[in-house]
């Protein structure tokens, strides 16, 4: 995969996780994480597509 693609597939990526967050932000539940409902305001700020709190995320890569 050359240098143009793999950029292409990086930017898809992050252009369907922003589509996703809007979607959660008009549903409402933008903000809560998709596992446990906790808020994410800590992590929202570094990672505002984030949809797991720090203990669902690595309980889901624990398994």
């Amino acid at each position: 995969m050359d240098d143009a693609t793999r950029e292409l597939d990086e930017l898809s990526g992050t252009l369907d996780a922003v589509e996703a967050a809007m979607a959660r932000l008009d549903d409402g539940t933008y903000g809560r994480c998709e596992e446990c409902g906790e808020p994410l305001k800590e992590l929202l700020a570094g990672a505002p597509a984030a949809v797991h709190c720090g203990r669902c995320a690595q309980t889901s890569t624990d398994t």
